[in-house]
């Protein structure tokens, strides 16, 4: 069996982009090749590769096995072309939106300085980053998968208090005690949209509590109780920093999670790969203090 190597970066460049326009566009050529070059390398090989999704072209369960495969012939070739060249490509990382805007991009804009030949795709959403569909390179997930080909290490524990605005607090009945939290409004998650048992702590305590804000995503809450609408359970490293924010019930209400790092066992030696992964492992350990306390 005889395999064009053009072919099979066609196939990696729709792999990643998922559309046959992105993928051209990318390469420099009419979306019709990339379908052509993808259609003569599922002939060779006699498998089929990607299945047409409403979301775009999905790796088939054929395709997802041959990526790394071919990410490690990419990057064979990218050292036998440019030996004497810095490390390049691109690494993508999906987190927790919350964790992935307030903490990491600040971190990933200064690491991206230093490597300016690498590219790095930060994708902070408020759902779960499904590693197995080779959405990302490394996840980052409050969630620790209990099966898979994975790599898995605890990148750092972190803290949810209750906040509220100064100006909410001020107008609103004294919180002394637990019980004075019921004639307070809060901000929560919607509970049709919570993608991780981990995200019900307001749920957890011992009082009948109602939101009277709600959004799937953090950073929306944490606006709306910055703006006055209510009180809600936020991570540290979200509300600290906030001026307007003020901790409620300190000491007395708080949370500790974890925040677990994922990769495949077959990326874990990519020299791109290990260095993202050191790197993040060095800043979680650096700024703990801005996680727990």
């Amino acid at each position: 069996m005889k395999v064009d190597w053009d072919h099979l970066q066609f196939f990696l460049v729709l792999a990643r982009t998922k559309t046959l326009t992105s993928a051209a566009r990318i390469i420099g050529v009419e979306h019709s090749t990339v379908a052509r070059r993808i259609q003569a390398l599922e002939q060779a090989l006699g498998t089929t590769l990607f299945k047409r999704e409403a979301t775009g072209y999905e790796l088939t369960f054929e395709g997802l096995a041959l990526v790394p495969q071919v990410e490690q012939m990419e990057q064979a070739f990218l050292q036998i072309e440019k030996p004497h060249q810095p490390l390049q490509g691109r690494v993508r990382i999906g987190t927790p939106e919350g964790f992935g805007t307030a903490f990491l991009a600040r971190l990933l804009a200064e690491f991206s300085i230093r490597y300016p030949l690498l590219t790095i795709d930060l994708i902070p959403v408020p759902k779960m980053i499904k590693l197995s569909h080779r959405e990302a390179d490394i996840v980052v997930s409050i969630d620790r998968p209990t099966s898979g080909p994975y790599i898995i290490t605890r990148l750092s524990d972190y803290c949810l208090k209750i906040y509220g605005s100064k100006n909410y607090l001020s107008h609103n009945p004294p919180i002394r005690r637990l019980e004075d939290l019921t004639q307070h409004r809060f901000v929560n998650y919607i509970d049709d949209l919570v993608y991780s048992p981990e995200l019900y702590c307001l749920e957890r305590l011992p009082l009948k509590l109602n939101a009277n804000f709600r959004s799937s995503s953090i950073l929306a809450q944490q606006i709306a109780v910055s703006a006055g609408a209510g009180l809600a359970i936020l991570p540290k490293f979200l509300a600290d920093d906030k001026a307007e924010l003020e901790e409620v019930l300190e000491q007395q209400v708080r949370f500790n999670h974890t925040f677990w790092m994922l990769t495949f066992v077959d990326l874990q030696h990519e020299p791109r790969i290990k260095l993202v992964w050191d790197y993040l492992r060095k800043q979680a350990d650096q700024y703990q203090h801005l996680l727990i306390d």
